[in-house]
């Protein structure tokens, strides 16, 4: 504890360290590890930003939580301490609950999201329904498409998931569509979802190819895919109020970066995930997928979950299918 408080100390004060004269220092924190592949982006981001402006706006990235965790981080923006966060699209909805539309159950598609108008469409509405908290959102980036882990249990089909715990990252969405597949859903922190799982606390996790890879090994042994069932992505936010204090030349610039990043991110995304999953099979996991069939019995039984939403919030549902249309998807 003391340690954190005199590292979080020291970094506050490089921060306070001048800029080169008329820099614009904008600060990215995150909780994901520094070799993740999301600071990787990070990092590009800020590499290109610079290039763009001509060093005019200078971003600095903090891995690993050496700030703050992405929760933290969102609640810290508007205050100074930091301008930019990446978090789980599923933390926007303590902020505004209306926003769990892009954690549905069957909802976003790789289709859709690789369609620049939609995207762009459904960006500018969750910016709009932010814009009360000084917020704004400049853009999606693929996590995975999600899928079920378990150590003992060799999941082929909805009878199979009958009483089991599952760790989810948290979020009501999520939580009600676990429900609804007759398991129970554990709230934890990814850090803890391996030794949870290896000594049964839990008996799978809802996470992607690289949390099964990198975080849980062999101890998941079973994998359970049901195509389209949770597509998950990164929200990038910024401080609404220090974005618009930006030149339009420098607002271009960030928003052009990340713009060029979110456009291939989304097809390297996938191909690292199939590359991890060829990996864990390789190594003696077993990797199921549900057929078109059993699919639509999962989206059937998910559908429950879908509605506790979709009538609480018929004008969301509505915007994002006006928007669908417009995009041609």
């Amino acid at each position: 504890m003391v340690h954190s408080l005199f590292r979080r100390a020291a970094l506050l004060l490089a921060l306070a360290l001048p800029l080169h004269a008329g820099a614009v220092e904008m600060v990215l924190t995150s909780e994901v590890a520094a070799s993740h592949w999301k600071t990787r982006y990070m990092n590009e981001f800020a590499q290109d930003v610079a290039e763009r402006t001509h060093g005019e706006v200078q971003v600095k990235v903090f891995p690993a939580a050496q700030l703050y965790n992405d929760q933290d981080g969102l609640a810290a923006l508007g205050t100074g301490a930091v301008h930019m966060v990446w978090p789980v699209s599923v933390r926007l909805e303590t902020l505004d609950p209306g926003l769990g539309y892009v954690n549905l159950p069957f909802g976003l598609s790789d289709k859709k999201m690789e369609n620049a108008c939609f995207a762009s469409g459904l960006t500018d509405l969750m910016s709009e329904r932010l814009k009360s908290r000084q917020l704004q959102v400049l853009g999606l980036l693929r996590t995975a498409d999600l899928f079920f882990i378990f150590r003992d249990r060799d999941v082929k089909s909805l009878e199979d998931m009958r009483g089991a715990k599952l760790r989810v990252t948290g979020g009501r969405i999520f939580l009600d569509m676990v429900r609804s597949f007759d398991a129970s859903p554990v709230s934890m922190a990814a850090s803890e979802m391996s030794t949870a799982l290896a000594q049964g606390a839990i008996d799978g996790v809802l996470t992607s190819p690289a949390g099964w890879a990198e975080m849980i090994g062999k101890t998941g042994k079973y994998a359970f895919h049901v195509p389209g069932m949770s597509l998950a992505t990164y929200a990038v936010v910024v401080d609404r109020a220090w974005m618009d204090a930006l030149t339009p030349a420098q607002r271009k610039a960030v928003a052009d970066s990340l713009n060029s990043i979110i456009s291939r991110q989304w097809e390297e995304a996938r191909a690292a995930d199939d590359k991890l999953i060829k990996q864990m099979e390789k190594e003696g996991s077993v990797y199921r997928v549900a057929d078109d069939a059993a699919a639509a019995e999962w989206q059937a039984r998910a559908d429950t979950a879908k509605k506790a939403y979709t009538d609480k919030y018929p004008e969301v549902v509505k915007q994002v299918d006006a928007i669908a249309k417009r995009c041609g998807v």
